[in-house]
């Protein structure tokens, strides 16, 4: 398969990939960090990229197509955390964590849908706070942004169904990564589900392609 990763330097981005190339999928990496972007490989093509910018997005899966001839996969890890409740936020907040998290997700699914063929799957990231008002009600301005993304996937299920092109939520708990490490050091580690566990989820579901699960639970042991 031919699968675009987003957010291929970051931490789950970064083992999705290594679990792709484990299993011979050619990849199309986006990063944030040039230097990380440099010397790419025939099965897996690098390129530094600021995903806000929707004409820069577009430009992305263009050339994915042109290395490629089709993309027929895609994992959009890019994305970013900010607690605080609604007396904590501003609007600002709010539009920040949107375009972090939805409008960096959004700017490569417009395209990535005019150019899929049949059977393809997009994987998107969803959080946990956003299945329950009581934990969202801490983390307002992450948890609406996190919100569209669950809408995303439902209007793409509802609007290319019959392309039997498919869009999943990955829903993980807390991800077992040095920053959340460092942010929660009195934490046990061990409940935390890891990225390798994460990934592994997602290639099952892109070996599988007849099952559509929509929203996909990743928690570890919480």
């Amino acid at each position: 398969m031919n699968i675009l990763v987003s957010g291929a330097d970051g931490n789950l981005g970064s083992a999705v990939v290594n679990k792709l190339k484990s299993e011979s999928h050619k990849i199309f990496g986006l990063f944030g960090d040039k230097e990380k972007a440099k010397n790419s490989e025939d099965d897996f093509q690098k390129m530094a990229i600021d995903l806000t910018n929707a004409k820069a997005a577009l430009g992305a899966i263009e050339e994915a197509n042109k290395a490629f001839g089709e993309i027929n996969g895609a994992v959009l890890t890019v994305g970013g955390y900010a607690g605080g409740g609604i007396k904590d936020v501003i609007i600002d907040d709010i539009h920040d964590q949107i375009r972090l998290n939805f409008d960096t997700a959004f700017n490569l699914v417009k395209p990535l849908l005019e150019k899929m063929p049949k059977g393809s799957q997009i994987f998107l990231i969803g959080a946990k706070p956003v299945l329950s008002a009581n934990d969202l009600k801490n983390v307002v301005s992450y948890g609406l942004a996190k919100q569209l993304i669950f809408s995303l996937a439902d209007i793409i299920n509802a609007d290319f169904s019959e392309h039997q092109i498919s869009a999943h939520v990955i829903v993980p708990s807390i991800i077992d990564t040095p920053p959340n490490r460092d942010a929660m050091p009195d934490m046990n580690f061990d409940d935390w589900v890891k990225p390798e566990q994460i990934a592994d989820t997602i290639l099952h579901y892109l070996n599988h392609p007849e099952l559509r699960e929509g929203v996909i639970k990743a928690y570890g042991n919480m």
